[in-house]
């Protein structure tokens, strides 16, 4: 018995978790879902460019995702923003590190102060 909760310990650690991934590109193209899965340890930004064309950019000590799929970001106009499972998460995708998450939406959308 040990050794069958050990086997299916251990496969659900190869194959990771199942994760939904949504791309809202507003009106420059299509909403996309992908259905993929993520390894523990696996930051936002990791399982975004694994199934995205992602660029990115540093300021400071921060990077931020600048352009998904062709679709890029407009510097006080228009930005790539991120939730988990719902919820906004206050940190760069870089940093944020997967545990147990369903769901991970990114919206191209107006950038405010909020």
């Amino acid at each position: 018995m040990k050794l069958i909760v050990l086997s299916v310990f251990l496969a659900l650690q190869c194959w990771g978790e199942n994760l939904t991934v949504t791309l809202h590109y507003g009106d420059a193209k299509p909403d996309k879902v992908i259905e993929t899965t993520y390894s523990p340890g696996m930051s936002a930004l990791d399982v975004l460019k694994q199934i995205s064309r992602v660029e990115t950019s540093k300021t400071g000590q921060y990077r931020f995702v600048r352009s998904i799929d062709g679709v890029q970001s407009q510097i006080g106009k228009f930005g790539w923003f991120y939730l988990i499972d719902g919820e906004s998460v206050h940190t760069t995708a870089e940093n944020f590190i997967l545990k147990e998450a369903k769901t991970m939406t990114w919206i191209y959308k107006v950038e405010a102060c909020y």
